[in-house]
């Protein structure tokens, strides 16, 4: 499970934690115009500075001693005040925007009235975990050991930042694609919130709680198993992307085997060669995040609000909500159809915006 940690370094900054030491002192801070831009503790000392003015009055010889000038001092009895506007949603920490953003998406339901609820997506009996295929699924991690070596480095870097990979499909970064990135963020944290509860109420015991041959080469994570994390934030922000980026992204062979999907597969088979997870696990992560995709969408933040004018037609309509392929799990199961389609956005929501980033 990936965690919130892995939000904070997607944005390719990991190395520059540096700046927290602002000061300009500690070892290998970063210099440069602004050394906290890249998410950096600020560190702003305003003490006591020399004015250009020298006291008045020193014996012949003295060195020169200057007036101290606080800040603002005197002169900013006259500053005038700004005029006052919204905190706007751009000026938000994102770790904290998301969670006001999660109270919006909880309240949305999906399907006919009353509709389903984020807690009601999966169905304690049919979509549990199935005990009897223990046995079969950790002789699969098993014989997944051997390729630990070949995939370690991949696994600990998508660990650490699975958004830095999903990503990099088509390069995009905070500064260069605010809306589209913030989007990421934000369905990463809203899939996360959903695997955490759910995992809560399954109580599966990770596979080396079973099987003493796994030995994973990481710590365990402090979590139940069930459902996968990774597979559900990866694949939650895969099918998230398909609704932004151009749809060239969509190969003819469909959206299964193009990149954002792939790339979201990759990453939950990878925390399976670790011996973290079952593959059962990945399947009901991948379910939650096509369940959940069309909750995310309709919330106001993300679809945006109709401006009407006199005739009741919207303003500032930006087109629908794409249609998406149904995500499939695997051979012996039912695909998990994406219920996107037939919904208007706007361009006050961050999907409007998030597509003009790639127009």
């Amino acid at each position: 499970m990936s965690g919130t940690s892995g939000t904070s370094g997607t944005s390719g900054t990991s190395g520059t934690s540096g700046t927290s030491g602002t000061s300009g002192t500690s070892a290998g801070s970063v210099i440069g115009p602004d050394v906290t831009a890249l998410g950096g503790d600020i560190y702003r000392p305003l003490l006591i500075s020399p004015s250009t003015m020298v006291v008045s009055g020193l014996p012949s010889g003295a060195p020169l001693i200057f007036t101290g000038e606080r800040w603002p001092g005197s002169q900013g009895n006259d500053w005038g005040l700004v005029p006052s506007s919204e905190f706007r949603d751009s000026d938000w920490d994102l770790d904290k925007i998301s969670i006001a953003v999660l109270g919006e998406v909880v309240q949305q339901t999906l399907g006919a009235s009353p509709g389903k609820t984020w807690a009601q997506l999966l169905d304690t009996t049919v979509d549990a975990y199935d005990p009897a295929m223990t046995t079969a699924e950790l002789a699969e991690l098993r014989s997944l050991i051997e390729y630990r070596a070949g995939v370690f480095d991949e696994a600990m870097a998508q660990r650490a930042g699975m958004l830095t990979y999903m990503r990099g499909v088509l390069n995009f970064r905070a500064s260069s694609h605010p809306s589209t990135y913030r989007l990421c963020v934000l369905g990463f944290q809203f899939a996360q919130f959903q695997n955490m509860y759910w995992k809560r109420v399954f109580k599966r015991p990770r596979p080396s709680r079973l099987d003493p041959t796994l030995v994973p080469p990481i710590e365990v994570p402090g979590h139940a198993a069930y459902p996968s994390g990774h597979a559900c934030e990866a694949m939650m922000v895969a099918l998230l992307l398909e609704q932004i980026l151009p749809s060239e992204i969509i190969p003819p062979g469909g959206a299964e085997l193009g990149p954002l999907r792939v790339m979201a597969r990759r990453i939950a088979r990878n925390r399976e060669v670790l011996g973290l997870h079952y593959p059962s696990d990945t399947r009901c992560g991948f379910k939650i995040a096509a369940r959940s995709l069309p909750l995310f969408l309709s919330a106001p933040t993300v679809r945006g609000v109709e401006d009407l004018d006199s005739s009741g037609t919207a303003k500032n309509a930006a087109g629908d909500e794409r249609s998406q392929a149904a995500v499939t799990l695997d051979t012996s199961s039912p695909s998990e159809t994406i219920e996107t389609t037939g919904h208007q956005i706007y361009l006050n929501g961050l999907l409007a915006k998030a597509r003009l980033e790639w127009a």
